[in-house]
């Protein structure tokens, strides 16, 4: 058998556990984003606070993380396969909560669920997906997978607000695809066969012998963890918001009324952010840095300014704006972190980034409901846009300073020296 028949079939007999891989992170991304544009419905309906709404979406954010440092280290030894199940028998369970939901507290523990079943999958269908790759390309699996997110990102907000226009069970239905497309992941997972010494259960493997993952950082990369992190912290925060609040920000501030009209604002920053960060993925890091922060603040500004003005066109030209730049900053700060991170220590360097970016996301989530219910949404949006911009400010200063971003990247930078 000649090696390019070999590769070939080696290529057919990992296309469908690719398959299951790559269906199995969609589904995750499209059951943490399927719910945004309803969250204002069910405000509507059952009238609780703009505390209780984002509470509601940063529930999510403690079982990811929950997940990602427990179940997350366990793929390695226990497979891919036995932990992506569990993981997507949570999305089932929550989808149903979600369909059947007569209070907050369905939504909450539903939201709780996802957050858990989207830790376990991410991670571990990523992981399985390198291990498939014939070639162990890792950067073009990182590639699919980054595509997948995007996907699964923009078609949630899209399904709901398709519901909501078409008063097709708008509160039910969209759960109930997920339901089926977690099952048929199931299904992928369970019948299809997967290549031998790849994602399978560790020889001797006993539960004894995992630990959770740590976190830390050397202090040789102090100042890149600080600098990539408050980048991303940055762009995931103004995501956040849109996840959670970007169909309310809609039809509170600029006057729209159709609420599934409001909900394609989630759905066009999730794509738009998608654009920025494959758009900028071969740019040098410092590069990144440098640009991002200042697009997205821009963003936040004409985003502010839709808000005074009552612009629907001008809130959307922000949206944009403010997406690409997230985007771009973020594809930045994974690719600072991923370069500087020392090869031995990177899973818990990496782990400490993600937790970091996380916690802040729900932070902001949290204030920013909490400070609506205190002084309206209109000021506290006005008064966000102006610290985002501060941020994104100081974060391109001390970039600079560090020579860390430049839009020529500087001597200093430790890309540019030699390994």
């Amino acid at each position: 058998m000649s090696s390019s028949t070999f590769r070939h079939r080696a290529r057919r007999g990992r296309l469908l556990p690719r398959l299951a891989a790559v269906l199995a992170i969609f589904t995750a991304i499209f059951a943490s984003n399927v719910p945004t544009p309803l969250y204002a419905v069910w405000q509507a309906e059952w009238g609780f606070s703009g505390t209780a709404l984002t509470a509601v979406f940063s529930v999510y954010v403690i079982g990811v993380i929950g997940a990602l440092l427990t179940v997350g280290p366990l793929s390695d030894l226990a497979g891919r396969r036995q932990v992506l199940v569990p993981g997507l028998v949570c999305m089932v369970i929550a989808a149903l909560l979600f369909a059947v939901a007569t209070d907050i507290a369905w939504l909450g523990t539903g939201r709780l669920l996802t957050g858990i079943g989207t830790g376990i999958v991410t991670g571990t269908a990523t992981a399985a997906l390198v291990e498939l790759d014939p070639d162990k390309n890792w950067a073009h699996s990182a590639a699919i997978s980054a595509l997948t997110l995007t996907a699964g990102a923009t078609a949630g907000p899209l399904v709901s607000s398709a519901m909501l226009r078409l008063d097709f069970w708008p509160l039910v239905t969209p759960f109930l695809l997920v339901a089926a497309l977690a099952v048929t992941s199931i299904v992928l997972l369970v019948k299809v066969r997967w290549p031998r010494r790849v994602g399978q259960r560790k020889a001797g493997f006993r539960l004894r012998h995992w630990r959770p993952a740590r976190l830390s950082v050397p202090r040789e990369i102090l100042g890149s963890f600080a600098l990539a992190g408050g980048a991303m912290c940055l762009a995931w925060s103004t995501g956040s918001l849109y996840a959670s609040l970007g169909p309310s920000l809609a039809t509170e501030l600029v006057g729209i009324d159709d609420r599934a009209l409001a909900g394609l604002y989630a759905a066009a920053f999730q794509f738009v952010a998608g654009v920025g960060q494959f758009t900028a993925r071969r740019q040098h890091p410092a590069r990144l840095l440098f640009t991002g922060p200042w697009i997205l603040g821009a963003g936040m500004v004409i985003c502010v300014a839709g808000i005074v003005l009552t612009s629907p066109w001008i809130f959307a030209l922000g949206t944009v704006t403010t997406a690409f730049g997230a985007g771009v900053t973020a594809m930045g700060a994974v690719a600072t972190i991923s370069r500087e991170a020392p090869a031995d220590r990177r899973g818990e360097v990496v782990s400490s980034f993600y937790v970091l970016a996380y916690l802040t996301m729900a932070t902001v989530v949290l204030g920013v409901g909490s400070s609506s219910d205190w002084i309206g949404l209109e000021p506290t949006m006005i008064t966000l846009g102006g610290l985002t911009l501060i941020a994104a400010g100081i974060v391109v200063i001390v970039g600079v300073r560090s020579g860390r971003a430049w839009f020529t990247p500087s001597p200093r930078d430790p890309g540019n020296r030699s390994r």
